[in-house]
Protein backbone atom coordinates (compact mmCIF):
# COMPACT_ATOMS: atom_id res chain seq x y z
CA UNK A 1 0.00 0.00 0.00
CA UNK A 2 1.83 3.36 -0.94
CA UNK A 3 0.69 6.58 0.33
CA UNK A 4 1.03 9.71 -1.45
CA UNK A 5 2.04 12.42 0.57
CA UNK A 6 0.06 15.02 -1.52
CA UNK A 7 0.01 17.10 1.79
CA UNK A 8 3.47 16.89 2.95
CA UNK A 9 2.92 19.22 5.65
CA UNK A 10 -0.60 17.54 7.10
CA UNK A 11 0.98 13.84 6.80
CA UNK A 12 4.21 15.06 8.46
CA UNK A 13 1.79 16.96 11.14
CA UNK A 14 -0.04 13.81 11.85
CA UNK A 15 3.10 10.97 11.84
CA UNK A 16 5.48 12.68 13.12
CA UNK A 17 6.15 13.97 17.00
CA UNK A 18 8.71 16.90 16.19
CA UNK A 19 9.98 17.19 19.10
CA UNK A 20 10.75 13.83 19.61
CA UNK A 21 12.35 13.50 15.99
CA UNK A 22 14.39 16.42 16.07
CA UNK A 23 16.10 15.53 19.67
CA UNK A 24 16.50 12.64 17.89
CA UNK A 25 18.44 14.15 16.17
CA UNK A 26 20.23 16.85 17.73
CA UNK A 27 21.56 14.01 19.74
CA UNK A 28 22.66 11.41 17.29
CA UNK A 29 23.11 13.53 14.27
CA UNK A 30 20.93 12.98 10.90
CA UNK A 31 22.98 9.86 10.30
CA UNK A 32 22.69 8.67 13.64
CA UNK A 33 18.75 9.54 13.20
CA UNK A 34 18.88 7.34 10.09
CA UNK A 35 20.56 4.70 11.97
CA UNK A 36 17.81 4.64 14.63
CA UNK A 37 15.03 4.69 11.88
CA UNK A 38 16.33 1.73 10.30
CA UNK A 39 16.73 -0.06 13.58
CA UNK A 40 13.05 0.92 14.42
CA UNK A 41 12.05 -0.01 11.08
CA UNK A 42 13.52 -3.80 11.26
CA UNK A 43 11.93 -4.37 15.00
CA UNK A 44 8.84 -2.96 14.04
CA UNK A 45 8.22 -5.03 11.21
CA UNK A 46 8.75 -8.25 13.44
CA UNK A 47 6.49 -6.81 16.09
CA UNK A 48 3.80 -5.99 14.11
CA UNK A 49 4.03 -9.39 12.24
CA UNK A 50 3.69 -10.79 16.03
CA UNK A 51 1.33 -8.97 16.50
CA UNK A 52 -0.66 -9.99 13.49
CA UNK A 53 -0.04 -14.15 14.46
CA UNK A 54 -0.81 -13.18 17.62
CA UNK A 55 -3.90 -11.71 17.08
CA UNK A 56 -5.35 -14.46 14.59
CA UNK A 57 -4.96 -17.33 17.59
CA UNK A 58 -6.44 -15.01 19.92
CA UNK A 59 -3.59 -14.85 22.45
CA UNK A 60 -4.40 -11.49 23.36
CA UNK A 61 -2.25 -11.21 26.31
CA UNK A 62 0.76 -12.02 24.25
CA UNK A 63 -0.88 -9.86 21.46
CA UNK A 64 -1.52 -7.00 24.61
CA UNK A 65 2.55 -7.24 25.23
CA UNK A 66 3.32 -6.80 22.28
CA UNK A 67 1.05 -3.97 21.09
CA UNK A 68 2.50 -2.41 24.53
CA UNK A 69 6.05 -2.77 23.33
CA UNK A 70 5.12 -1.01 19.59
CA UNK A 71 3.73 1.98 21.60
CA UNK A 72 6.38 2.44 23.49
CA UNK A 73 9.08 1.99 20.97
CA UNK A 74 6.75 4.28 18.30
CA UNK A 75 6.78 7.05 21.14
CA UNK A 76 10.26 7.02 21.45
CA UNK A 77 11.29 7.99 17.90
CA UNK A 78 8.13 10.34 17.79
CA UNK A 79 5.86 8.14 15.87
CA UNK A 80 2.96 9.75 16.49
CA UNK A 81 -0.01 8.02 15.12
CA UNK A 82 1.74 4.92 15.32
CA UNK A 83 1.73 5.26 18.85
CA UNK A 84 -1.46 6.24 19.47
CA UNK A 85 -3.01 3.19 17.10
CA UNK A 86 -0.76 0.95 19.10
CA UNK A 87 -2.42 2.27 22.26
CA UNK A 88 -6.05 0.99 20.31
CA UNK A 89 -4.53 -2.02 20.07
CA UNK A 90 -3.32 -2.59 23.65
CA UNK A 91 -6.90 -0.99 25.14
CA UNK A 92 -8.58 -3.52 22.25
CA UNK A 93 -6.31 -6.65 23.43
CA UNK A 94 -7.33 -5.88 27.53
CA UNK A 95 -10.94 -5.52 26.60
CA UNK A 96 -10.04 -9.16 24.80
CA UNK A 97 -11.46 -8.09 21.59
CA UNK A 98 -9.28 -9.50 19.22
CA UNK A 99 -11.81 -8.22 15.97
CA UNK A 100 -11.20 -4.33 17.05
CA UNK A 101 -7.08 -4.90 17.62
CA UNK A 102 -7.02 -6.61 14.25
CA UNK A 103 -9.01 -3.66 12.45
CA UNK A 104 -6.61 -1.26 14.16
CA UNK A 105 -3.66 -3.36 13.23
CA UNK A 106 -4.37 -2.47 9.56
CA UNK A 107 -4.56 1.13 10.51
CA UNK A 108 -1.31 0.53 12.25
CA UNK A 109 0.64 -0.70 8.73
CA UNK A 110 -0.53 1.93 7.57
CA UNK A 111 0.82 3.94 10.03
CA UNK A 112 4.33 2.35 10.69
CA UNK A 113 4.93 3.21 6.66
CA UNK A 114 3.80 7.15 6.50
CA UNK A 115 5.89 7.47 9.51
CA UNK A 116 8.73 6.17 7.91
CA UNK A 117 8.36 7.92 4.39
CA UNK A 118 7.49 11.38 7.02
CA UNK A 119 10.62 10.82 8.86
CA UNK A 120 12.97 10.47 5.94
CA UNK A 121 11.01 13.25 4.10
CA UNK A 122 12.18 15.59 7.34
CA UNK A 123 15.69 14.57 7.79
CA UNK A 124 16.62 15.15 4.08
CA UNK A 125 15.23 18.69 4.73
CA UNK A 126 17.82 18.96 7.34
Amino acid sequence: MGLALNQPQQNRDLHLHLEQVDGLVAAAGVDGAREILDAFHRSTADLLEALGSQLRGAEMDAALATAHAVKGSAANVGAKRLAETAARIEQACRNKDPNSAGGSLKEAHHDFEAFQICFSDHLARD
